[in-house]
């Protein structure tokens, strides 16, 4: 039983630097990867080997337009438009070879900060895959041990300056899904607010949501995190707790380290989420990962990831960052290349 929550938020967008005065950008991501997976535990049971090869098994292949429009007097118009591809099938052969819209938006920038609308990125989502070493991807990362949609539409945001290291978002979609299976009149409302602060070595987030439906009752999210970088490792710690009207609670805790080796980036992960209200449906998941660099644009990836169930808990390992139990197995390991332009 699928319980959903929508947060947003503009990855990036808040610590870009000055805009140029009148520019369009086109970049991309492209990522191929190929993955074993098997094994069972708890509720996973007469699962067989799994080996594929796939487009995103990193992260997931994308091409997209941004730009910026000096209007002068410090103000700026602002855009971004990026769509997911798949590069390993035909469109006959899946729905994601065809171009997905990811996050798009228009909006205004400057002094006051930025305001956008659009369909704009997960702040929640976004905070788990900034701290999770595995940033979201491949087949180590927690971020897909817990209950995620990574986008919304109808959506608006404002995301402040910054003041010694703090800033703010706040965002508002008038038109999300409901928590499952709560009845969705069409008119779900999210409201959220996060706090954020970066300075130097330090970085942290607080953030606090609330989706708000005309047939069910409402679902809040909180969610803490932060890291430190010690320059030979940087560590980080996250704490979760999802819960709706209905009796469901959630809680997730991830600590992960990443360090920097040579051109190699060794990371690592321990995180678990714990079922308040069903008894043996929690799940612990633990992943070793390592990253070389062939350049600046480029690198290979290798991965290994691991779920240990309790006897009711249905968590299946998964390169996707929101499939919480639409994975394959419990064990799993990857290995690809990815190309920045």
């Amino acid at each position: 039983m699928q319980k959903k929550i929508i947060a947003l938020a503009i990855a990036g967008l808040a610590s870009t630097a000055a805009f140029a005065q009148s520019n369009v950008t086109i970049y991309g991501r492209m990522d191929l990867g190929a993955a074993y997976r098997a094994g069972n535990s708890g509720g996973v049971s007469g699962i067989d080997d799994k080996y594929e090869i796939a487009s995103g098994v990193g992260s997931g292949s994308r091409i997209g337009f941004k730009g910026v429009e000096d209007l002068g007097n410090g103000l700026k118009a602002v855009f971004q438009s990026e769509f997911g591809i798949g590069i390993d099938q035909t469109a006959s052969g899946t729905t994601n070879a065809t171009w997905t819209n990811r996050n798009s938006y228009v909006g205004l920038a400057g002094g006051f900060g930025t305001v956008v609308a659009g369909r704009l990125d997960g702040v929640r989502y976004g905070i788990f895959n900034t701290y999770d070493p595995f940033a979201g991807g491949t087949i180590g990362n927690f971020t897909q041990m817990t209950i995620q949609v990574d986008r919304a539409d109808n959506a608006i945001a404002y995301i402040s300056p910054k003041w010694s290291g703090f800033g703010l978002v706040l965002a508002y979609s008038s038109n999300v899904a409901g928590p499952e299976p709560v009845a969705n009149d069409g008119a779900a409302q999210l409201h959220t607010i996060m706090g954020t602060y970066d300075n130097g070595p330090i970085s942290a987030r607080l953030d606090y949501e609330e989706v708000v439906t005309g047939m069910g009752p409402r679902t809040w999210v909180a969610t803490a995190a932060g890291s430190y970088d010690f320059g030979v490792v940087k560590v980080s710690a996250l704490v979760d707790q999802i819960k709706n009207g209905s009796g469901f609670k959630e809680q997730a805790w991830l600590i992960g380290a990443k360090a920097p080796v040579g051109k190699f980036t060794v990371k690592a992960a321990l995180g678990g989420v714990k079922d308040k209200v069903n008894d043996d449906a929690d799940s612990i998941k633990w992943a070793l990962g390592v990253d070389y660099s062939l350049s600046k644009r480029t690198y290979v990836y290798a991965n290994y990831g691991q779920i240990k169930n309790d006897d009711a808990a249905t968590r299946q390992i998964n390169w996707a960052a929101n499939s919480q139990t639409a994975g394959y197995g419990t064990v799993g390991v990857d290995f690809g290349i990815a190309h920045s332009f």
